[in-house]
């Protein structure tokens, strides 16, 4: 059955979440469970790569993307 509620963006949105996670939170997090904090690099990576707040419309600086992302 084909997917009707998705687009490609949301294809690349989530390919874009999953190479992020196996490229900077994978090889982190069991440095962060013993620390019980997740570094600030990471979330600043993290915003920069517009995956955190995926809905904030662009003329608030945000991706524009909707609450499906």
């Amino acid at each position: 059955m084909k997917r009707e509620l998705y687009d490609a963006d949301h294809d690349i949105y989530r390919r874009t979440v999953r190479e992020f996670l196996e490229r900077e939170v994978v090889p982190k997090q069991e440095a962060w469970r013993e620390e019980g904090s997740v570094d600030r690099q990471t979330w600043q990576a993290a915003g920069e790569a517009g995956l955190l707040c995926p809905w904030v419309e662009e003329r608030y600086d945000g991706p524009g993307g909707d609450f499906l992302h």
